[in-house]
């Protein structure tokens, strides 16, 4: 749906954000969604999905992890 918007205004994609859109999928479902991103990623300069499954944390290389401490967030990258 963005890139038919997109083309039609021309304008190019640049980011796509899918913000916890993974839950309500089971094991296969999340491999489907996995394949998808993977093969609609060279359209976009940057995909950020938002995730607190495992399945899908494991899936992508680079990751910005958010973790919950006593002095408030912290944040890792993994390249």
């Amino acid at each position: 749906m963005a890139r038919l918007l997109a083309q039609r205004s021309g304008a190019s994609l640049q980011l796509l954000v899918v913000d916890e859109g993974f839950g309500t999928q089971d094991a296969e479902g999340c491999d489907r969604l996995i394949a998808a991103i993977n093969a609609i990623s060279p359209d976009f300069a940057c995909i950020l999905a938002i995730t607190h499954m495992s399945q899908f944390k494991e899936a992508f290389q680079t990751r910005i992890e958010v973790t919950k401490t006593g002095q408030g967030s912290q944040l890792s990258l993994t390249v």
